[in-house]
């Protein structure tokens, strides 16, 4: 939630773009699917809007459901990959400069502070508006025993109401309300009973008990809740307002139902007698303002009764409103709203694997790609698809930029040092391409983006389908400052179509990159490489390993990446590859 705040404004536009969408389905379908459809429409909507603040991430609802295969036997050469390697791979240096949470870590607390100081407050209003309910029913007589409460109890059983609902008369009121979800009541405002009339009464409490049937104090009850989230948000203030009118609509409708033709006028000269009489808050009721009064009056001289057609063609929206929705849903969720891949599992072998002893208390994954087996295994397939900072790893490929545009080549790759201090000794000396790669010598790699410029770097991003494909302002950066991200899946990618020379580039180049990544060898294979530590506020957030093991008739292409408050490194994550290859042999292994 560190990013809640940019997160959480940015999923506004999506739920403006949703509320628009609700209007402009309302508005073209009126007359061809009936109000309650129109009505629970805005429930899609109203439940959406609680979508940001769950706790889960639903990136993984368009992924079908991964079958887990249990690996019980070891292939044919696994034993070789058990032997400890440790001593025949150099991993490579492990070395990061800071950057600062910078303006976006301000800002992020900034619409925090802003956006909870504006919740506080609507929630205060809330309370003083529950509190106001609460005093009114103290207040409230109960109507017993009356011609008034024969009425009542008639409509009740016209309407086939199995629930005690209350009713109670008041001086607080001026026209009648429905209110209360553990226990519902309807209130009669006193100048009412001291002047009614049976039909209308009867139209009122029809509408009113509607309400009960339609659930419509919890929906008020969350209506509010979502008016103090989205405080700020006038699209959203617009949505509640018109979900209000499409409720009483829907409620007429429903009483309409009940009534014969010719007592169509008599409800309608009732709701035109509560006009500007509004019910307080927390509450539904009959009466409203008279521009709602008269599209309610609109409704009932156009109302045709429900037939098959109707009904049919309201499922039918619902549902396909309902897919546009879920679809939406993983770039509401605080933690699915940062950049994630699309891993298109359904026509690939999968197989689920559990290194949570491996992983301790890092949250990350593990990503294994099986050339001969064809076989993706994956720790955490939902993590496994989120993009973060590729950090040092993406040296990999800017390395390969410069020896395409012929800043470097494989024959003359060395640079002058130019005797600026810097962080680490390794880097205040000369370097070629082998020696930057595996000291991960900043300033190498930044002399050859300044060569190409910001556009050349955009283009071959574009050109690789390198993660998001994102470049920044500083140049200098942007593999660290999160405007560059990638997944470990697209890692994994990425490096399988470098060694395998499936990227549009000369052999010869891919092959200079590979060479600058080796490790070394051992009785389990030749080894290729490069970490990535992400440092934030000088603590390390964010730990990448990610490259190949070669083996006999094999080639295995991998990606960890752990993250955490701090700890979290490239060395950190190159261990916890090494522990994987020496302790679990059944991931190496084709089958």
């Amino acid at each position: 939630m560190q990013n809640f705040g940019i997160h959480f404004l940015l999923s506004n536009f999506i739920l403006a773009g949703l509320t628009v969408f609700i209007l402009a389905v309302r508005r073209l379908l009126r007359g061809r699917v009936s109000p309650q459809i129109q009505y629970r429409l805005w429930f899609l909507w109203l439940a959406f809007l609680f979508v940001p603040f769950l706790p889960v991430d639903l990136s993984g609802l368009s992924l079908p459901e991964l079958i887990c295969d249990s690996v019980s036997q070891v292939g044919e050469g696994t034993a070789a990959l058990t032997e400890k390697a440790s001593g025949a791979f150099s991993i490579s240096g492990d070395y990061a400069v800071s950057v600062s949470s910078g303006s976006f870590g301000s800002l992020n607390k900034i619409l925090l502070l802003a956006w909870t100081a504006g919740t506080a407050s609507s929630c205060g209003f809330l309370v003083f508006s529950w509190i106001r309910f609460r005093r009114i029913r103290r207040s409230a007589l109960p109507i017993e025993k009356t011609p008034v409460r024969r009425i009542f109890d008639s409509c009740k059983r016209e309407m086939n109401l199995q629930r005690n609902v209350g009713l109670y008369s008041t001086g607080e009121l001026k026209s009648p309300a429905a209110a209360g979800i553990i226990s519902p009541a309807v209130y009669l405002p006193l100048s009412l009973l001291a002047d009614f009339r049976q039909d209308s009464l009867r139209y009122i409490f029809l509408h009113e008990l509607q309400h009960f049937l339609q659930h419509d104090s919890a929906v008020n009850l969350l209506a509010e809740l979502v008016r103090c989230l989205y405080w700020f948000n006038p699209a959203i203030w617009y949505g509640i307002k018109k979900m209000g009118l499409d409720r009483e609509i829907a409620c007429d409708s429903a009483v309409l139902e009940i009534l014969k033709d010719q007592e169509y006028s008599g409800y309608g000269y009732t709701l035109l007698d509560l006009a500007e009489k509004n019910s307080f808050p927390l509450s539904s009721g009959i009466g409203g303002k008279r521009s709602q009064i008269r599209l309610r009056i609109l409704n009932i001289a156009g109302y045709c009764r429900e037939n098959r057609r109707r009904k049919w063609w309201g499922i039918l929206v619902y549902l396909l409103t309902a897919a546009l929705f879920l679809s939406c849903a993983p770039a509401l969720t605080i933690w699915g709203s940062e950049d994630v891949y699309a891993f298109d599992a359904g026509d690939k072998k999968v197989v689920s694997l559990d290194l949570s002893e491996e992983f301790q208390d890092y949250e990350g994954s593990f990503v294994l790609y099986d050339s001969a087996g064809k076989t993706w295994k994956i720790y955490d397939l939902a993590r496994a698809q989120k993009r973060v900072a590729p950090d040092s790893t993406y040296k990999i490929y800017a390395a390969l930029h410069g020896l395409e545009e012929g800043v470097i080549s494989p024959e003359e790759s060395e640079m002058e040092w130019d005797g600026r201090s810097c962080p680490f000794a390794e880097w205040e000396r000369d370097q070629n391409l082998t020696s930057a790669m595996h000291n991960s010598v900043n300033w190498y790699f930044q002399r050859i983006d300044a060569g190409l410029g910001t556009g050349a770097v955009r283009k071959f991003l574009k050109k690789i389908h390198y993660g998001n494909e994102t470049v920044g302002r500083d140049l200098a950066l942007y593999w660290t400052d999160q405007t560059l991200k990638i997944s470990p899946v697209e890692q994994v990618e990425i490096f399988r179509k470098l060694y395998e020379h499936m990227l549009p580039f000369s052999d010869e180049n891919m092959d200079a990159v590979i060479d600058a990544l080796y490790l070394g060898e051992s009785d389990t294979g030749t080894l290729y490489g490069k970490t990535g530590t992400g440092q934030v506020d000088h603590k390390n957030v964010n730990g990448w390993f990610t490259g190949c093991l070669e083996t006999s008739g094999n080639v295995y292409y991998f990606a960890v990446n752990i993250q955490s408050d701090e700890g979290a490194s490239g060395s950190r994550a190159a261990e916890i590859a090494g522990k994987i290859l020496e302790e679990r042999p059944e991931v190496f292994c084709s089958y």
